[in-house]
């Protein structure tokens, strides 16, 4: 911009001035920073700042050490408010002067300080000379430069600009500028500091908040006449104690200084009261003058001890609110260091000890616990009260104890007119009397409160006597308007005797809102009569009113429970009477009654029982003790009876049979079996219970069942024989059906052989012409037809011989005998069949036989001879398939039975039938005779010993490759053994054959004269060449249809060798193809190389049908088929394979059960070859369709 001439002129004119020359001579502290420089350190300072000890001690007359500046915060603060180009605020308070600033091009910072309008810079230079030095100890040694510049330095920069001035100043010979490091992160957080103690500042020229009212008084006060000074001149920490006394809400007075001056926030007004605003700046002497001997104490342990001291809820009297108030307040006096002061001539720094005095007031809290508690404790005495004069006793106890809200107490009572009750009485009777029933804190006598008085003597006592008991609610009595009298008004529990200003009157009224009478109470001075107050009367009326009541109600109830006593006395008298005599009758039916009654303790005591009861139990009549009458029931019954008798006890009534140890014998006798056992007892019983369920008593009844226990008994095992016997007959029935039917069927079969085959021969009138073969075939089923016919009449036998020992006309007929011979010529009779079937039998005579020289005996031979012989077929049966065919039998004799160390005997079925004790067997020496018959059979399991001996039963239902029994054979040697006074067992193991022997007594006799044994047994033995007529030549030809052009293949199947032989020999004379197997498994290995089987249609064997029995070894016929039909589902067999079932067992049950196996048909034994070919052509011819079905169906 350019300049005019005149102002060119004019500046011309001008004196050339140094800028720092008049900094120089400014009696303000100035500072010039540069602000291109990024530390921020002064490049210049005037001496009035080096006057000013803080700022003189860090700039321009010594420096601070880095650790130390660092740490001064509002010195950190202040440079760099100071240096900052721009945003800053526009004046700053440090070292009690305000500072501002100046920027000139934009380069240069010029701060000055000044104290404001109200003093000169004079004053606050000499205040800052007069304040302590702080810090001192912590600067370092001055810096002195180590050279001077030079005249030729200062000439090159006298340049008039402001650069060439600084530049030259800084080049002066004076003291260098040196100010302390600064770190910026220090000068960052004092910032923050004190921006935010400048918020709380309200001490300064200009406060950053707003002044509240106190804050105003507290500014104006006077602080200069305090040993305080004026507030421009408080340290620090006393402003920072400030700041929190007016920050902190709760109410709270500072002690600073050693006389305790005293100022406190804006919520201690309060406290204060009335003594507000005159204790502001007074010592606490002063100020507390009355309650300072109190505290002094705990302001000396606080300053001797530095420990902060509590109180909780002391009581103070303070003006506020218009009287001397009781208030109670919880305060802290907390000791902390206020400002060092210089002591002694040493000049010893030390620190002031302040105080700081939270308190809050607790009078609420406190008098409404006094006054709780006063309730709780007149509502446990109150509450006892059985009648209205408890009540009121109760009541002058509970008011009794000095209480500063109750003063005192006057009670009355109303006492009604005889003619008036309680239920009638109302507010407005005016026959009421009340009676004086106490006065609590008064000289006794007290004139004036009348004793007894009616209402017209209360109206004069109490003015509107007649309205206060109307109302519903407390009333207020004042002295002041003369409702509360002056003669009960004053206090006489206080020392000054001052009256009692106010009180309350209390009429009690009970839930009926019938007055009952009325309490005053005289109230407390020092509290108003506020809400609180009013609340703790209302509640204390409440609690009267309820106690009373309940009282009255109470008193109520017992007249009422004595008259209701009274009433049930007289119906329990007549009830008690009428109850006895149903005792009595009920005590004379349960002692004659038919079972036993009776009543046991839960403890298990008998209380009661009857006469039937000691009949039936046998229970002592003298000895009862706990469960005593456990002893008469049966001992295994002792587990079940503790059951039922815990149900008992649980509450449960229980009703259970159990047996007694009493045995029951009757005189009857049914179907041969005396009426005896066990004493059986049907028990009742339920428990009696209390209203709560507890179980009182046990009640029960016991009737005797043992009769009907022995009937069912009885019917029982009379079922179980009937079924039994049933089971038996059946099985008897199946098995003397099949036995007798398979040699029938062999019979049959080899006489049709025999005549149809003496059809071929060519015969003239005389004589017939028989090849040799022909006739040994003959010879052969002839021997076959003996065999069968010896084996029925042998199945008849056993039949016969088991009927008479059923109905015991099986009689013993002892003879005398030499046992030895009979039995070896009895054995002659097997001589045939054992040559027949290779078989070796030794008959054996034991050396104990000929050391008793025994000779004649009396025993019976038949049936002796009937067992071993018995016992001598089975061997033979068992024997003849085995490749060691050996059969031993052996003789001995003792004169006592023999032990079972090798044998195992069976026990005696029934010892009484021993008939070897009758006279017809003489009176010789007893002798036992001991025979045993062992082969070299396969044996027997454990199963099939299990079974022997049984009646029909057999080793295995089936029959073995020789003819079997009927079951009954065993089991007849078994009776008949016995009837000889002896017994029978075996011994044996599968595979390694068996040992049968028995034993029978006999006795010893005298040889007859001329008397030559006899052998009992001729109708047994069958000749050896027995030759059978032939038959003549029958006159009818053979059916033509037995003779088909496609030949039967015909696959038999049978166990038995003798129908096997017979049968294939028949179908082979029918034009059969016969093929035999001995079992189901050979027949299902014959099918696995038949044309049946499937890849063997073509290249396998013929076989058109199956001819198959049913018992069976290894497979029966049953399992043999169903496995067939499996393979047939599987596809493993091609075709239906036909298979007639060929048995003995001809029952409808049976026939079923064989065709739901799978059998196509059943033809039962004996049958005849005639009958069985139509049955095997139309089984073909059914298949040969099923075969044409099935390739029609298949494709092409």
């Amino acid at each position: 911009m350019e300049r005019s001439p005149s102002e060119s002129a004019s500046n011309n004119n001008r004196p050339q001035l140094d800028l720092f020359e008049l900094l120089d001579i400014d009696d303000r502290p100035t500072l010039v920073f540069d602000l291109t420089n990024p530390h921020g350190i002064p490049t210049y300072h005037n001496a009035s700042l080096e006057k000013i000890p803080l700022l003189g001690l860090k700039l321009g007359t010594g420096v601070l050490s880095n650790s130390a500046s660092s740490k001064d915060q509002e010195y950190a603060a202040f440079i760099e408010w100071a240096a900052e180009s721009e945003g800053q605020l526009a004046q700053w308070s440090y070292c009690g002067l305000l500072w501002s600033s100046h920027v000139l091009r934009d380069h240069w910072k010029i701060v000055t300080g000044s104290e404001g309008h109200e003093h000169d810079y004079i004053s606050a230079r000499r205040r800052q000379s007069e304040a302590p030095k702080l810090g001192r100890a912590r600067t370092s040694a001055i810096k002195r430069p180590s050279h001077s510049p030079s005249q030729s330095q200062i000439k090159s920069m006298s340049d008039g600009s402001l650069e060439a001035q600084i530049a030259a100043l800084r080049l002066r010979d004076r003291r260098p500028l040196a100010t302390p490091a600064t770190d910026t992160s220090v000068i960052s957080e004092s910032i923050q500091n004190l921006k935010v103690m400048k918020r709380l500042d309200f001490l300064g020229v200009f406060p950053a908040i707003a002044l509240t009212p106190h804050h105003k008084f507290f500014m104006e006060f006077d602080w200069a006449s305090t040993g305080l000074g004026p507030i421009d001149s408080w340290s620090i920490n006393l402003r920072r104690a400030v700041y929190f006394l007016f920050s902190d809400p709760r109410p709270a007075a500072l002690y600073w200084g050693g006389q305790r001056t005293m100022m406190y926030n804006e919520s201690y007004m309060h406290l204060a009261g009335q003594k507000h605003p005159g204790i502001m700046g007074k010592t606490f002497s002063e100020a507390w003058g009355d309650v300072a001997s109190d505290l002094d104490p705990a302001f000396k342990k606080a300053y001797s001890t530095g420990e902060a001291t509590v109180h909780d809820d002391a009581l103070f009297y303070i003006e506020r609110n218009g009287y001397l108030e009781e208030s109670y307040f919880s305060l802290a006096i907390i000791p902390f260091l206020g400002d060092k002061i210089t002591t002694g001539e040493q000049s010893f720094e030390k620190s002031e000890i302040a105080f700081y005095n939270p308190a809050f007031d607790t009078t609420r809290q406190v008098i409404a616990e006094r006054r709780m508690t006063f309730l709780l404790l007149s509502s446990n005495l109150m509450s006892s009260s059985r009648n209205q004069r408890e009540f009121w006793h109760q009541l002058i106890v509970a008011l009794q104890p000095d209480h500063p809200d109750l003063k005192f107490a006057v009670i009355y009572s109303v006492n009604l007119d005889a003619s008036e009750s309680g239920s009638e009485a109302s507010d407005l009777s005016h026959n009421r009397h009340w009676t004086l029933q106490g006065k609590i804190r008064f000289e006794n006598p007290t004139p004036g409160i009348p004793i007894a008085a009616t209402e017209q003597s209360m109206e004069r006592f109490l003015p509107k006597f007649s309205d206060l008991v109307r109302s519903d609610s407390p009333t207020l009595l004042r002295t002041e308007d003369g409702s509360l009298p002056e003669s009960i008004a004053r206090d006489k529990s206080a020392k000054n005797g001052e009256l009692v200003q106010t009180a309350v009157f209390l009429p009690i009224r009970s839930t009926a809102d019938t007055l009952l009478g009325f309490l005053i109470i005289g109230l407390n001075n020092r509290k108003n009569y506020d809400r609180d107050y009013q609340v703790f009367i209302e509640l204390l009326t409440r609690q009267l009113a309820t106690s009373l009541a309940s009282a009255v109600l109470f008193e109520e109830e017992l007249r009422q429970a004595a008259r209701d006593h009274k009433l049930l006395t007289k119906k329990l008298a007549i009830q008690t009477h009428e109850a006895l005599e149903n005792e009595t009758r009920f005590r004379r039916m349960a002692d004659l009654a038919p079972v036993g009654i009776y009543h046991i303790e839960p403890s298990g005591l008998m209380l009661y029982c009857n006469e039937n009861y000691y009949e039936l139990t046998d229970h002592p009549r003298d000895k009862f003790a706990p469960m005593s009458w456990l002893n008469v029931l049966f001992e295994d019954d002792l587990p079940h009876m503790a059951q039922e008798w815990a149900k008992l006890l649980s509450g449960e009534p229980v009703n259970f049979e159990i047996r007694l140890r009493r045995p029951f014998i009757a005189e009857d006798i049914i179907d041969g079996e005396q009426v005896e056992g066990y004493t059986w007892i049907l028990a009742a019983a339920y428990p009696e219970r209390s209203s709560d369920g507890i179980v009182l008593g046990i009640l029960g009844c016991i009737t005797d069942i043992s009769r009907q226990k022995w009937m069912e008994g009885f019917q029982k095992r009379k079922m179980l024989e009937a079924v039994e016997l049933k089971r038996q007959q059946e099985n008897f029935i199946d098995m003397t059906s099949h036995e007798m039917r398979n040699p029938l069927s062999a019979i049959v079969q080899c006489a049709d052989w025999i005549g149809g085959s003496l059809d071929k021969f060519e015969c003239d009138k005389n004589n017939v012409v028989i090849p040799r073969d022909v006739i040994e075939g003959y010879v052969e089923a002839t021997d076959t037809i003996v065999l069968c016919a010896q084996h029925q009449k042998r199945i008849i036998d056993d039949v016969l011989t088991l009927s008479k020992l059923d109905s015991d006309l099986l009689a013993i007929a002892p003879i005398d005998v030499q046992l030895a011979p009979t039995i070896r010529k009895s054995l002659k009779m097997f001589d045939v069949e054992l040559q027949n079937n290779d078989i070796s039998l030794r008959f054996e005579v034991d050396h104990t036989y000929s050391n008793l020289a025994v000779d004649w005996v009396k025993l019976d031979p038949s049936r002796l001879l009937q067992i071993l012989i018995n016992l001598v077929t089975n061997a033979i049966k068992f024997t003849t398939t085995e490749s060691t065919k050996n059969i031993v039998i052996k003789l001995a004799a003792s004169l006592d039975p023999p032990d079972n160390s090798t044998i195992e005997y069976l026990p005696r079925i029934n010892s009484a039938r021993d008939s070897t004790n009758g006279s017809a067997w003489g009176t010789g020496e007893y002798i036992y005779f001991n025979i045993e018959v062992q082969d070299s059979g396969r044996g027997l399991d454990e199963v099939e010993r299990t079974l022997l001996f049984k009646r029909f039963s057999q080793t295995s239902p089936r029959t073995h490759v020789q003819y079997g029994g009927s079951g009954l054979g065993l089991f007849i040697c078994r009776q008949l053994t016995e009837l000889q006074g002896g017994q029978i067992g075996v011994s044996s193991s599968a595979g390694l054959g068996s040992t049968f022997a028995f034993y029978v007594r006999a006795r010893r006799c005298e040889s007859p004269q001329g008397a030559t044994p006899t052998l009992p047994i001729d109708s047994l033995l069958i000749p050896r060449d027995v030759h059978p007529k032939l038959v003549a030549k029958s006159r009818t030809r053979p059916p033509q249809e037995m003779k088909l052009s496609v030949p039967r293949h015909v696959l038999i199947v049978e166990d038995n060798i003798v129908n096997q032989s017979v049968l294939s020999r028949q179908l082979k004379s029918a034009g059969c193809i016969v093929s035999v197997a001995n079992h189901g498994r050979e027949a299902l290995s014959y099918l696995e190389k038949s044309r049946f089987w499937k890849g063997l249609e073509t290249a396998g064997n013929d076989l058109s049908v199956i001819l198959m029995d049913l018992e069976m070894p290894i497979m029966d016929g049953l399992t043999c088929v169903k496995v067939i039909r499996q393979l047939q589902d599987e596809g493993k067999i091609v075709g239906h394979v036909p298979v007639i079932a060929v048995t003995a067992n001809a029952r409808s049950e049976q026939i079923s059960n064989a065709k739901e196996s799978g059998m196509d048909s059943v033809v039962t034994k004996p049958f005849r070859i005639p009958d069985l070919l139509p049955e095997i052509d139309k089984q073909i011819g059914i298949s040969s369709m099923r075969g044409l079905e099935r390739s029609a169906l298949s494709p092409a």
